[in-house]
C-alpha cells in the first residue's frame, strides 16, 4: 500500500473520534435565547456605583458606593447622589438602549479623590445597559468605559 491511501485510511479512522470530541449542536431556538441579553424595566430601582472603567482600562471603585447612587423614579425622572452632589434629569430605556437626558449633576467642588466628575461625564454618554449576576453594567459611546452598579435598598 503506499503512503497516500495509508494517511488517508489513517485519517478516516480518526473521523468518529473527532466527531465524539465536538460540543452537541444546539438547536436555533437554544442559540436564541443563549445570546439574549436580560432586560428589566428600571423604573423604582435604585442602584450604587460599584467600578468605574475609563478610558485605558483603569477602575476605579468608590470607597463608599453608597456615595454614588441612582434613583430611577416614575414619569422617566432621574434622581441621585454623587459623592458632593445631586444628580438629576430623564432616563429614556428600549430594550438595552439607555439614555440620560437632559441629565445635570450638580457643580459643587468635590474634595480630593472623589469620582464624581468621572461619573458625571460618562453618564451623560450611557447608550446602552445589560444586567449579569445581578449587577447593572451601562456601557457608553466610548469602547471600553463602563459603569458597574450594584442594587441599592
Amino acid at each position: 500500500m503506499n503512503m497516500y491511501k495509508l494517511s488517508k485510511l489513517f485519517l478516516l479512522s480518526l473521523l468518529p473520534a473527532l466527531a465524539a470530541c465536538s460540543p452537541p449542536e444546539q438547536s436555533v431556538e437554544e442559540e436564541n435565547a443563549s445570546s439574549v441579553t436580560e432586560i428589566a424595566p428600571l423604573e423604582g430601582s435604585n442602584w450604587q456605583l460599584v467600578k468605574m472603567t475609563v478610558m485605558g482600562g483603569f477602575e476605579f471603585i468608590p470607597d463608599d458606593p453608597g456615595k454614588y447612587v441612582l434613583h430611577f423614579r416614575s414619569e422617566n425622572r432621574l434622581t441621585g447622589t454623587s459623592d458632593c452632589n445631586q444628580l438629576r434629569g430623564s432616563w429614556l430605556q428600549e430594550e438595552a438602549a439607555l439614555r440620560f437626558d437632559p441629565f445635570s449633576p450638580g457643580r459643587s467642588l468635590c474634595p480630593p479623590g472623589s469620582l464624581h466628575n468621572n461619573l458625571a461625564l460618562n453618564l451623560r454618554n450611557v447608550v446602552e445597559h445589560e444586567f449579569q449576576a445581578g449587577h447593572m453594567i451601562l456601557t457608553t459611546t466610548t469602547e471600553g468605559v463602563e459603569l458597574e452598579f450594584e442594587p441599592r435598598d
